[in-house]
């Protein structure tokens, strides 16, 4: 009884940030809902707390109103997420080579990036080392 308590409070206040966040955007719930392609409606949910936020649409509010997805958690212990982080990465490797330590390293330095420019610019720099240029 005491989880699902805790996880409608936490469903209201990543709403809440998601209204803050729109409003500072400057945009409508239509202008969000359009963006998402779904209806106004849903966005409301949302926001009051109605309906939870799925990870795959909470990244794509995240990007849409240009900003980390961490801020809807904002006030947050990162360093707990740093922590599970990791230790989700651990369970899930099948050894501890050196490529599964540097990719740890590289999750943890990124989550501890704060500007919201600065994890773009992070981000577009790895994805340059994997991704072919395309002409």
């Amino acid at each position: 009884m005491e989880r699902r308590k805790r996880s409608s409070t936490l469903d209201a206040e990543v709403g809440m940030r998601i209204r803050s966040h729109r409003k500072q955007a400057k945009m409508t719930l239509q202008m969000l809902a359009n963006r998402l392609g779904i209806a106004y409606q849903q966005v409301q949910k949302y926001e009051t707390g109605i309906n939870r936020v799925g990870a795959g649409r909470l990244m794509e509010i995240a990007e849409v109103l240009d900003i980390p997805v961490a801020s809807f958690f904002s006030g947050a212990d990162h360093s707990a997420y740093e922590k599970r982080a990791l230790a989700e990465t651990a369970a899930t490797s099948d050894d501890n080579s050196e490529i599964t330590l540097q990719g740890r390293q590289l999750l943890v330095s990124f989550l501890r990036i704060k500007n919201p420019d600065g994890r773009k610019l992070a981000l577009a720099y790895v994805r340059s080392l994997v991704e072919p240029e395309k002409s």
